[in-house]
């Protein structure tokens, strides 16, 4: 390799995919380095970006492109032009790739194998042939474009170009594209382009200013509660449901008692059909029958509203224990009331 700098690139015809695999073996010899042409930095570029086509990952040829395009700012040696145009060529960015191209063909003049400079050329006559040109600009200056070619069959394949400043030309594959300006704080149209190869047109971004939420939420309506929390009315519930389960459990008391009363009247009954049943030597003796059922009702729903009345009147003591404090002349009164078969409570709340 001493006196090559960097080893000549070979491009055979109809094998592409063979020919970007032997970058793995591209390197800048010590030749290269001494004259001043090519840089260490620049060399450790371009091995890397060598090594990327070598890999299976799906992003190789943009990380590919990224080192030689380093490796050519570093030290823009003719020969890095070869791979980069190569790259540009697989991404879509045709431009890129003919200027690589055209500088890769002046570059290596003589130096170059004719069959190399051959499938050169016909690369880059077929990319000038193919491309469209579009003119850019956007208002303000300094976005991002975004040309997304989307193919008949296939992924779109996107591109970025930029930041703008004043006009881009951008030299596209001709196609159906999708192209939109990016810049922080602002919207942009996208433009649908159906691009033919060797037309020409225009385009200018009016970028709009994007709408940004208030960072301070708007203050949020009171909850229903929050007059009452400031009048006390809140406070006054636990009284209010308080008294409302004593009364329930008083009504429950009343009722025991009145089903109490009932199952008196229907054993007294009983009693009394079973004695005449005896004076009149009846047996067996079933006048008493009904009177002994009614009997078992009235003592079952007894125990029922015993046992209701007990748990009203526990609940309401505990609430009444545990409410908050309020003004005593705004505290709730209630009394029960037992009459003929009617029991109840009543009271202010």
């Amino acid at each position: 390799m001493a006196g090559q700098g960097l080893r000549r690139w070979t491009i055979p015809r109809g094998c592409r995919s063979r020919m970007l695999g032997a970058l793995a073996v591209l390197v800048l010899s010590a030749t290269a380095h001494a004259q001043g042409r090519v840089s260490q930095n620049a060399s450790r570029h371009f091995a890397e970006g060598a090594r990327y086509l070598t890999t299976q990952q799906a992003d190789r040829y943009e990380k590919a492109y990224a080192e030689f395009q380093a490796a050519h700012l570093d030290s823009p040696h003719w020969k890095i032009l070869g791979p980069l145009g190569i790259v540009a060529q697989q991404l879509e960015r045709d431009g890129e790739a003919i200027d690589a191209y055209r500088g890769y063909l002046e570059g290596g003049g003589k130096a170059l194998k004719a069959a190399e400079r051959d499938q050169i050329t016909s690369d880059l006559a077929r990319l000038e042939l193919g491309v469209a040109t579009v003119t850019i600009q956007s208002t303000p200056e300094g976005a991002w474009i975004i040309d997304e070619r989307l193919p008949e069959a296939g992924a779109p394949v996107i591109n970025r170009y930029g930041p703008s400043a004043g006009s881009l030309k951008l030299r596209i594959r001709a196609g159906h594209h999708r192209i939109h300006a990016e810049l922080g704080g602002y919207v942009s149209e996208i433009w649908d382009l159906n691009a033919s190869a060797g037309a020409q047109t225009a385009r200018t971004f009016e970028l709009r200013r994007a709408h940004v939420p208030s960072e301070t939420p708007a203050s949020a309506p009171p909850e229903p509660f929050d007059d009452r929390l400031e009048t006390g009315e809140v406070s006054k519930v636990p009284h209010v449901l308080g008294y409302v389960s004593l009364g329930l459990g008083a009504v429950g008391v009343g009722s025991g008692i009145w089903f109490l009363t009932q199952m008196s009247d229907w054993e007294r009954t009983g009693n009394q059909q079973f004695e005449g049943c005896v004076a009149d030597e009846i047996d067996p003796c079933r006048a008493d029958d009904e009177a002994t059922e009614k009997e078992g009702q009235a003592r079952t729903l007894a125990l029922v509203s015993f046992i209701g009345a007990g748990a009203f009147i526990g609940a309401g003591v505990l609430l009444l224990l545990y409410a908050p404090s309020s003004d005593a002349s705004q505290q709730a009164s209630w009394s029960p009331w037992i009459g003929p078969g009617e029991v109840g409570v009543s009271g202010r709340f």
